[in-house]
């Protein structure tokens, strides 16, 4: 029992290890050589946890091996356009001013009611309110709105919002995030007083607080 659970142990760092190195996305915008590499990664992890009779590096040693093979792909698909076309893939235009184009539908074996369901996850009404639509390599559909149907933004209003930069957690759970404070360029006594301006009596009182670089706060107190 002690073997079994040392062995799984190891191999879940190592897989977890791996796909830190290959760095990347979720499973849904995974490119399909990343796709089939954490496939079979899953699948030579599974084997040396359930048959004990098979040494431990039968396992690891291969992932290592995809691991680095992924990293020399990478490497190169990022020197080579026409090599990044071949294992990857490219864009292929859907829709086309307002008008699916059916060929290239029937090409890639999509049905009208999987390019429906896209525009529904896009808040998308009408095919009619798209000049372009793109199904990318990892099979995420991007689009370009007609000009009539373009969302209105600050800049068609003629208005300049108030700026706003990346939220950092500065505080969690009454605990402060010093990382964020250095990248911020502020230090502790700074964001007391924040929180003092609050209302708040001190930093342990607070659940949450994140800080921008514009001066943009927000703070939750902690509950009871």
């Amino acid at each position: 029992m002690a073997v079994s659970f040392i062995r799984t142990v190891i191999l879940y760092v190592v897989v977890i290890a791996a796909l830190r190195i290959m760095g990347k996305r979720q499973i849904g915008e995974l490119e399909p050589s990343e796709l089939v590499v954490t496939i079979l990664i899953s699948e030579l992890a599974a084997i040396p946890m359930q048959d004990l009779g098979i040494p431990l590096f039968a396992g690891v040693i291969p992932i290592v091996t995809l691991i680095s093979l992924e990293i020399i792909v990478s490497f190169l698909c990022l020197k080579s356009r026409r090599l990044r076309r071949l294992l990857n893939g490219q864009a292929a235009v859907i829709i086309r001013s307002g008008k699916l184009d059916r060929e290239k539908m029937k090409q890639m074996r999509l049905t009208t009611d999987e390019v429906m369901e896209a525009l529904r996850q896009q808040n998308i009404g009408s095919v009619d309110e798209l000049k372009y639509g793109l199904i990318e390599p990892n099979g995420q559909l991007s689009y370009v709105y007609k000009p009539e149907y373009q969302p209105v933004n600050a800049k068609m209003l003629g208005v300049k919002p108030a700026d706003a930069g990346l939220p950092l957690i500065v505080i969690s759970d009454g605990k402060v995030v010093e990382a964020s404070l250095r990248q911020l360029g502020k230090t502790r006594e700074e964001i007391e007083k924040r929180v003092k301006q609050a209302h708040i009596a001190a930093v342990s009182q607070v659940f949450l607080m994140t800080l921008d670089d514009s001066g943009n706060q927000f703070i939750q107190k902690k509950e009871g």
